[in-house]
């Protein structure tokens, strides 16, 4: 079932929406070789409990962190503790915020040291996927719109996207419907956007396969075949007058 969102539900949601577009401003001074994941965690809850918000991933479903932070072959859901910032690679930070009454989520893919040209190329198109897929999530079309948009960016260049992860409704809990796939899934679930939807679209793109594998500690997803992965996240409202990206900051 979908819930759909008032404009004070909205705004509880925008303001929270701030609270990681800042977040992401200044957790990049921390992104650099050798930095320990634990630093990051706890700069990210300070950060968020500091500003009025509380960590949405923090004892979500046993979850023992404020943030994922994924590297590399790693997609989603990577445990900060006991990792550090690599000399060359890609770095997954997604975070969650509820403030108020309701939750939003992002993501981010930050760039560290020389990587490959195919992989800077990786980010860029995920990059542009999501506003891609941003562009289409508009009152009246449907999901399907956002996945053939976000599709039709990766396809050319023969990257793989992920099919078991997929975008979702959030808002009063951190994961509602709908699914949004980042391809045209022909027997998914293709509602019409309409105003007080608020929903997470998230590209997950690899330099290899789409499939997954997920690792004993029972969060971690990582690529099959050890290829580098990109992720970027915003949560957005569909409303009366347009289409608002809560998580992008001050416009």
């Amino acid at each position: 079932m979908i819930i759909l969102k008032q404009k004070s539900e909205i705004e509880q949601m925008k303001k929270g929406g701030q609270i990681i577009a800042r977040f992401f401003e200044e957790v990049r001074e921390l992104i650099r070789p050798g930095t320990p994941g634990d630093r990051i965690d706890e700069f990210a809850r300070k950060f968020v409990t500091s500003h009025g918000g509380y960590p949405s991933f923090l004892n979500y479903r046993g979850y023992p962190a404020s943030i994922c932070l994924s590297i590399n072959d790693e997609v989603v859901h990577g445990i900060p503790f006991g990792k550090t910032i690599p000399e060359v690679g890609l770095v997954k930070i997604d975070i969650g915020v509820k403030y108020g009454c309701c939750h939003v989520d992002s993501a981010y893919t930050f760039v560290v040291g020389d990587i490959p040209e195919r992989a800077r190329k990786l980010v860029e198109v995920t990059q542009k996927a999501l506003e891609e897929g941003i562009k289409a999530a508009v009152k009246g079309n449907k999901v399907s719109d956002i996945s053939r948009a976000i599709e039709r960016t990766v396809k050319p260049y023969k990257f793989g996207i992920i099919r078991k992860l997929v975008g979702h409704g959030v808002g009063f809990d951190l994961h509602e419907d709908p699914e949004i796939p980042n391809y045209v899934a022909k027997k998914a679930y293709d509602p019409i956007l309409k105003p007080g939807m608020t929903f997470a679209i998230e590209p997950m793109i690899t330099l290899g396969t789409h499939k997954i594998k997920e690792m004993p500690d029972g969060w971690t997803i990582k690529t099959a075949d050890g290829s580098w992965a990109a992720h970027f996240e915003h949560t957005v409202a569909i409303t009366q007058e347009g289409t608002i990206i809560l998580t992008k900051g001050e416009n």
